[in-house]
């Protein structure tokens, strides 16, 4: 006995563009080089989104950024650093005007 799927109500170009997009996903994660884990200091993460140590700490308490410590050192991962610019969603500003 053999499994069989029957698709109703679904068009031929509809059924295209979820492979495609599934195919998509995969050959891009296959095709994305390993990054090895390095951990960044306050200092380096702080120039690398340019932005302040107090602005970094701040994050770091709201949970934004993750920082794990290591004595007396906080450290960041960069993964998880380039991880949380990626979910801050973009702000649209309007101009102020009547």
């Amino acid at each position: 006995m053999t499994d069989s799927i029957i698709l109703s109500n679904v068009t031929r170009e509809q059924l295209f563009d979820t492979f495609r997009g599934i195919v998509r996903e995969e050959l891009i994660n296959l095709s994305l080089p390993k990054k090895e884990s390095k951990y960044l200091s306050r200092k380096e993460v702080s120039k690398l989104l340019h932005i302040s140590l107090p602005t970094l700490n701040e994050y770091t308490h709201k949970g934004i950024l993750k920082g794990s410590r290591v004595g007396s050192r906080v450290l960041y991962l960069e993964t998880e650093i380039e991880q949380a610019v990626r979910e801050i969603p973009a702000q649209k500003y309007k101009r102020g005007g009547k």
